[in-house]
Parts: C-alpha cells; structure tokens; sequence
C-alpha cells in the first residue's frame, strides 16, 4: 500500500469512529472518547450498567459497534506504524547480517573493531538491544534480499559478533547520496579520526577518480582542507603499520612526516626510530624519530628537497635542487648571527667532507 494510499484509509477509518453514535447515547462520540474506550477507560455512567442497569437501545447491537470501533483504533495504529516506516521511500526492518555487503571505501581503521569503545557497544547491544538503526539501499544488481550499507558499519559489526539480525532503514539511494549519508553520520559523531576521513577521502579520490575540487563540492569542504586530508590518508602503509595508533594522527604531524619523507619511501633511519619508540604512545613515537633523522641529506638526493630541522624539530632550512644548483634558504625568525657564523664555517665542513671521501677538488670545475 503506497503512503497516499494509507493515509486515506487512516482518515477514512478516523472519520468512522468520530462520527459513529452508539445506541442510548445522546450526541455522537469523538474519536478520543472512542479510543478512550477501546482501552478500557469508561465513561462514569457506565458504572451503572456493570450494577444491572442495561443501557436504552439494546445491548446486542451496542456491543457490535463497540467490537467494531476497538477493530478500527487498533487498524489506525496499525496504520500510523506503517505510514512512519514507509514515509519518503524508507522502510524499518530487522535483517540478516549475512545480506548486507560493503560496496563504498571504508572509513574504519581496523582498530575500531577491536578497541574498547567497539566493545563497549557490543555490550551495549546485547544488554539494551540495538537503539539506533544502521542505514543501507538495496542491492544495485536487483538481487532479492541483498544490500549495501551506507552508515552504521560498527553496530553491523556488533551484531555480526553477537549473532543476531541488524535494525536497518532501507533507503533508496544513489551513488552520491551514499557518500553523503556516510560523511556526515561520520562528521556528527566525534569517534572517527582524522586520519580514517583521510584514508577514505584518499581512496574516493583513487578508486573513484574524483579531483579535490569535486571532493570538496560533495561534502562542503574547502579544497585546502581536502588537500590536508588527501595528504594525511595517502602516508605510506610502511610508516602508517610502525604508529602506536594511527588514529591519533594530527594534520600538524602529517605534514612533518611528508617533510621528512620529501615525496619519496620512508628512510630506514625513520622507520627504525619509530619502531624504537613505539611504546611511547604515537604523538612522542612521531616526534622522536622525527628529531632522530633531522637534517638528513638523504632525502635531498632522492628528491631534490628537504627540511632542515634542529633536534626540537623546528625547521632551519630548506634544501632544494634547482639544476645543476642547489639552493639553501634558511627559515625566517632565525638569529642572524647565528646563521652567518654557520655560513663561514661551510667552507671547512666541506673540505672535510671531502677528505673523508678521498677528493681532493673543492667543486667541480676548478
């Protein structure tokens, strides 16, 4: 029945009970005093009849009106139920875990199925029930009972693991729909990391070829922030499975590590600084073995840029290769000073790298 459909029967059958009178009743009875009465609330002046006193106009047709009456309040709530499930398309249903399937990027790291707050809804749900509904579509290949979820991806999760069925609300969605159902249930909720919205972001715009400026259009971002993320989900999986918890990840410590990257794979000397503080928790695991390789020339070669950083990690300079050239600017705010008494000391740190090298000419030409 189409929710057009049900609402005139849910009119037709309010009308019913409003308007119908009941033998020995002096004015018609509203629908509230009908459904008052369906759930056994009666009026004082039946009080009477219960002592012996039968009510004028029979009591054989009054009782058929009254079963009557109780069968339509019950055919309203029966309705209203229905036209609540069914408005705008949507319907509620409990499923099967085992006919919802995963056709959108996910957005979890796997962590979040195991930490404790997975847990802490797994319990939940088990004591409680599930009190929130995970969304999906059906299936796009027409197959009978099969769907793709939208949003909900841990409570689906929990309930996998408990064994039983998932409350779902059945939407008809399309593509992009889709991926705005599961960015914003994501933006609303303050569990997801920044680092699993980038690694999604990252793969929509891998797996999806889809450009910054359409990833910003489809979830009201500006393109930078796009490109912060984009940056932060697209860190290589070997420096990424070192971190305590890549989760923990800041948009700050994503741009110092593609600064000690330089475009190109970890450096062993990272990734073994990592590893060595791994117990240390992911914001000093990133800041000590940042301080372990600063100033590196390694990666200058490999790329033809690099960042200069004391031990704090805060930037000195930037090397850069520019031709046959390379090119040294220094950071703004430092001691002037201090940046000329390293300037002289260049000509000997050169030489003697030279020495230690077996070369005997400064530079090449002369």
């Amino acid at each position: 029945m189409s929710s057009k459909s049900k609402r005139a029967a849910l009119s037709e059958a309010i009308l019913d009970i409003a308007t119908r009178t009941l033998p020995g009743d002096g004015d018609s009875k509203t629908a509230r005093q009908a459904e008052g009465e369906a759930q056994g609330k009666v009026p004082e002046r039946s009080a009477q009849t219960s002592m012996g006193t039968q009510p004028p106009g029979g009591g054989i047709v009054r009782r058929a009106l009254e079963v009557h009456r109780e069968g339509l309040v019950e055919k309203i709530a029966r309705l209203e139920r229905e036209l609540g499930q069914t408005e705008g398309g949507m319907r509620l249903a409990e499923l099967d875990t085992a006919t919802i399937r995963e056709v959108l990027p996910t957005d979890r790291h796997p962590r979040a199925f195991a930490d404790p707050a997975f847990r802490t809804l797994r319990e939940s749900i088990a004591r409680n029930g599930q009190q929130t509904p995970i969304v999906v579509r059906p299936a796009k290949d027409g197959r009978a009972d099969s769907y793709e979820i939208a949003a909900g991806r841990r409570r689906l999760a929990a309930c996998r693991e408990l064994g039983r069925p998932v409350l779902a609300r059945i939407m008809p969605l399309a593509d992009d729909e889709m991926l705005g159902l599961q960015y914003r249930e994501n933006a609303e909720r303050a569990d997801i990391s920044l680092f699993e919205r980038g690694r999604w972001l990252a793969r929509l715009s891998s797996e999806r070829s889809l450009s910054t400026r359409r990833l910003a259009e489809l979830f009201d971002l500006s393109q930078a922030s796009i490109v912060e993320y984009l940056k932060l989900g697209r860190l290589p999986d070997a420096l990424v499975d070192v971190l305590a918890d890549p989760r923990e990840l800041t948009i700050d410590q994503s741009r110092r590590l593609h600064a000690a990257l330089a475009g190109g794979e970890p450096p062993s000397a990272l990734l073994d600084a990592l590893e060595t503080a791994r117990a240390r928790g992911t914001a000093q695991q990133i800041s000590f073995a940042l301080q372990a390789v600063a100033g590196r020339p390694a990666t200058a070669r490999e790329s033809g840029r690099s960042l200069i950083r004391d031990r704090a990690g805060r930037r000195l300079a930037t090397l850069t290769r520019s031709g046959n050239q390379w090119v040294l600017r220094w950071a703004a705010g430092l001691d002037d000073d201090a940046v000329r008494a390293i300037a002289q000391r260049l000509p000997d740190l050169f030489e003697a790298w030279e020495r230690s090298n077996g070369r005997s000419k400064s530079a090449k030409g002369e």
